[in-house]
């Protein structure tokens, strides 16, 4: 097809404008296009006079962070969660968008996200939204709605998971100072404080954040399980393979797992008759060449034992590390020197215990199996230091639950993107650098058109590694 052009007069006010508009065939998406040239203000049209300098309106009007907020917003919908917000959140999704933007390029306090905006390629990305702390509170309250809320959970688990097969359940602590029910004096390492308690729901197999859940800061976690399993039940999370610390580990739990054929690997808490007994039993037989497995550059002792755990066929690991067994003695024989005139035999079993943890699973594992299944959970705690630390998620700046709600969903979902990028990147680029690097590439905003500035090397590198393409200007 031949190259044509020709030119438009447009009129603005009290001026006309000229542009030149070339068409031509565009091979990618086998289709005609135009492009246009703008020639500057008419003159004189008869004698096609323009004078360009004269239009007022093609003057640099500001400059924005451009980068990070385009790279962001790209990888969202690259990843398929554009489509995810828009269908759950409809009337919502530029609100959504905007705040997960905000939230993985500046993890900061509400009472800054008017400045932000308004510095940032968002405020021209998502322009028919006011983005300042009392709409996020109000935003925030919309989002808290249950109904929402599920059927959020019922389309990101259907897209963003695996084969459901495998679980990590783990909780931590909220500190705050809150005024309503959930905030309540809890246990919080060593220290005691008000909070609230959030729990999350990992994917072991492909280590994406799955649901949360949060619950009064008073209770203790072992009772919080079976209705966890419940609402997973409900989401369509079935038969999996699930794996909890110590704090989940009762009868009650134990049993509604079996009963719901739900398998399980958890550490045995060493006030169980069951860990005295096998203490008692196996602890000294445990240092034999037999036992010896390697655990990266490790080498531990692990003897493996069928046992009766409330009534079904269960297996415990009983497993010493030699390094922290001597660690452990030293210390304990360092405290108990001024203490002959206690319980010899107490003494003598506490000794027995150094270096060692029982652990319990309802079906059999491999012994070198065993530990590295066990220590799955840390990916549990580190989706937490992700959330404390990269995405601020603590102090929490809201009032009341329904705004907490809507709130702990949104840092769910940008914490869900987090992990997705974080994982692309690799181990040579974090999150922080990516979106630290590509702040510093500007946009210059025009009338009708943004100049986006040159690519740094690194710049070009992340881009590369992400298979995103800049463009050079953009319309506005």
């Amino acid at each position: 097809m031949s190259i044509m052009s020709f030119t438009r007069i447009e009129k603005r006010g009290e001026k006309e404008y000229a542009y030149e508009i070339t068409s031509y065939w565009n091979k990618e998406i086998k289709r005609p296009k135009q492009k246009r040239k703008y020639l500057g203000v008419v003159i004189d049209k008869k004698k096609k006079l323009y004078e360009r300098k004269l239009m007022p309106c093609n003057s640099e009007k500001l400059i924005l962070d451009f980068g990070d907020s385009f790279c962001i917003n790209q990888l969202i919908e690259n990843y398929g969660f554009k489509s995810l917000i828009e269908k759950t959140f409809p009337k919502l999704s530029k609100f959504v968008l905007s705040f997960v933007t905000y939230r993985l390029c500046y993890p900061s306090a509400m009472k800054h996200s008017q400045t932000w905006f308004e510095g940032n390629y968002t405020r021209i990305l998502y322009k028919d939204i006011k983005f300042n702390s009392q709409r996020i509170s109000d935003f925030f309250k919309h989002v808290g709605d249950e109904y929402l809320q599920r059927k959020f959970f019922e389309e990101y688990i259907n897209n963003f998971t695996s084969s459901k097969k495998s679980i990590i359940i783990d909780a931590t602590s909220l500190p705050n100072q809150i005024h309503m029910p959930l905030t309540a004096w809890g246990r919080n390492g060593e220290d005691i404080d008000k909070q609230i308690r959030f729990l999350l729901v990992v994917d072991k197999d492909n280590e994406m954040p799955l649901f949360f859940r949060y619950y009064s800061g008073n209770l203790v976690d072992v009772s919080t399980l079976k209705n966890t399993i419940s609402e997973l039940n409900s989401l369509g999370i079935k038969n999996t393979f699930a794996y909890f610390d110590a704090g989940y580990f009762s009868e009650d739990n134990v049993r509604s797992l079996q009963k719901e054929e739900i398998n399980f690997l958890t550490r045995l808490p060493s006030i169980r008759c069951l860990y005295k007994e096998l203490i008692e039993t196996e602890a000294r037989q445990l240092e034999k060449y037999e036992n010896i497995v390697g655990y990266g550059e490790r080498g531990l002792f692990i003897k493996q034992k069928e046992i009766n755990l409330f009534g079904k066929k269960a297996y415990a690991h009983i497993v010493l590390d030699p390094k922290r067994k001597g660690r452990e003695i030293n210390k304990f024989a360092l405290n108990s020197i001024d203490e002959k005139d206690k319980n010899k035999e107490e003494l003598e079993y506490q000794l027995l215990t150094r270096g060692i943890m029982i652990l319990v699973s309802s079906c059999n594992i491999k012994k070198e199996d065993v530990v590295p299944a066990y220590y799955v959970r840390q990916t549990a705690e580190k989706m937490f230091g992700f959330s404390k630390d990269d995405l601020k998620l603590l102090p929490l700046g809201v009032h009341g639950e329904e705004t907490l709600r809507g709130f702990l969903l949104m840092q769910f979902l940008s914490l869900a993107i987090f992990v997705k990028i974080k994982k692309e990147l690799g181990k040579k680029y974090t999150v922080e650098d990516l979106t630290l690097t590509m702040r510093n590439l500007k946009a210059k905003v025009y009338e009708n058109n943004m100049i986006i500035g040159e690519l740094t090397r690194r710049q070009k590198d992340l881009m590369e590694k992400l298979d995103i393409i800049v463009p050079r200007n953009l319309g506005v």
